[in-house]
């Protein structure tokens, strides 16, 4: 390919086409996404790029003086934003924008990782997570559903999924492996971990002592097997539905699928706690896949 200097007739940017030139990838149709090259140099700093682009932006017209605040390293920023504005709030309360369309996607990537395993779902659960996983991934839902509840967050589908009562009945569960069932402190935890009245509670219950856990690495408490099935197919599914084009089985279109989704969601969530059967959600998510032949591209 020969090369050839063209400029940008909207930003004014001079770019080289050809080998050794400034196209950055080429999609199917031969369509190219190009990039300056004083914003593409790895070698270029963070400032210097931030400038480029504003002075790309001004080239057509576009008032870049607010924009210049986002440049400075004190909170002159905030002039961008009314004084009430509900986003700077947000910011200042948690440090980010929370956006109630993203779903966790971490999750997403290690249920597609087990559904794919030529074993069953929950023997592939088995192998992969020890019981110190267990407890760590406990713990921190907790202290995350803790902090949401803090910012007055209080409609949020993870609450169902490990809820007070099956985190209580989980490290009650894990307390076994903890410490001897002679040991008098093997009683009084458990005692206290249901005993537990609010999620604070129950953090400060098992942040009260060590854990350590002898004997059967492999050990997976019920609940937490059928609370992490619940909350992996969930939001694989609300994932897959919303960005990845997954349409459901007897489903015209995205919409309908996730009127599918929580259909299912809300009718498990019609019993106690106790009698909640996520894998009827993982059965959703299994037969769509399979029935679709969907493959996950990234």
């Amino acid at each position: 390919m020969a090369k050839a200097e063209v400029r940008c007739p909207v930003c004014g940017s001079t770019m080289l086409l050809g080998n050794g030139g400034n196209t950055v990838s080429e999609l199917k149709d031969g369509i190219h996404y190009l990039i300056p090259e004083t914003i593409r140099n790895e070698n270029v700093s963070m400032e210097t790029k931030t400038k480029a682009r504003l002075d790309a932006l001004k080239a057509v017209g576009i008032d870049i003086d607010k924009l210049n605040n986002l440049m400075q390293k004190d909170d002159s920023f905030k002039d961008i934003f009314e004084e009430d504005d509900p986003i700077l709030n947000e910011i200042k309360k948690g440090g980010f924008v929370r956006n109630p369309e993203l779903f966790r996607r971490w999750i997403t990537a290690q249920t597609w990782s087990l559904i794919c395993n030529k074993q069953s779902w929950t023997e592939a659960v088995r192998k992969r997570y020890n019981i110190s996983y267990v407890f760590r991934q406990t713990k921190q839902e907790l202290r995350l559903q803790i902090k949401l509840m803090n910012k007055g967050i209080e409609n949020d589908h993870r609450y169902s999924f490990f809820s007070l009562d099956d985190m209580k009945d989980i490290f009650w569960n894990l307390a076994s492996y903890n410490y001897s069932v002679k040991n008098e402190k093997f009683t009084s935890l458990r005692n206290a971990i249901m005993a537990s009245k609010s999620r604070k509670e129950l953090l400060d219950v098992i942040s009260s002592c060590n854990w350590w856990f002898r004997n059967s690495e492999y050990y997976k408490p019920r609940r937490w097997l059928n609370s992490f099935k619940g909350a992996g197919a969930y939001y694989t599914l609300q994932n897959l539905i919303r960005t990845h084009g997954l349409v459901l089985p007897n489903c015209a279109d995205m919409n309908e699928s996730l009127k599918v989704v929580e259909d299912v969601y809300n009718s498990i969530m019609s019993y106690d706690a106790y009698q909640r059967r996520w894998d009827i959600l993982m059965s959703l998510l299994v037969n769509a896949v399979h029935k679709t032949n969907f493959e996950l591209k990234y």
